[in-house]
């Protein structure tokens, strides 16, 4: 693991925040700030490789037009749904015609209410190429007195 202040390799990082910025560094930079967490490098790879196949729930493509159509089936106007589920109307008819994005707390609710599926698992896979991928330390702008 390298830390992200000097660009030194090392089995030990510290998590550390220094003038208000959390950085992982090496022992000796995390002398200038307060630590807050130790990761190991043993560790920390063996929950790299774990989550080398990330699964995250994503807001399927036509999800105004699901909620439109089983309200629709249910028999349900819009503001029977409103209320029944504690929201605005004005913000369902919104989200039904995909003016905006639900937060999931929204999401949640339809989902349970009208017992449908508004979010589907998305699979990313990190490529090696990304994985090595070289990004810019603050050792690269900042000279460190």
């Amino acid at each position: 693991m390298e830390c992200e202040l000097c660009g030194k390799e090392t089995n030990k990082i510290f998590v550390v925040e220094i003038e208000g910025a959390i950085l992982e560094v090496c022992e000796n930079c995390a002398k200038n700030g307060r630590i807050i967490s130790i990761k190991n490098k043993k560790i920390f790879e063996k929950r790299k490789r774990e989550k080398d196949i990330e699964d995250e729930l994503e807001l399927i493509e036509n999800y105004g037009e699901v909620i439109r159509n089983t309200r629709e089936k249910l028999k349900i106007s819009i503001q029977e749904l409103a209320k029944r589920i504690g929201e605005k109307e004005n913000l369902l008819r919104k989200i039904e015609n995909e003016e905006i994005i639900p937060s999931d707390r929204i999401i949640e609710k339809l989902e349970k209410f009208l017992k449908i599926k508004l979010r589907e698992k998305v699979e990313y896979k990190i490529s090696k190429k990304e994985e090595k991928k070289e990004s810019l330390r603050i050792a690269d702008i900042v000279e460190i007195k």
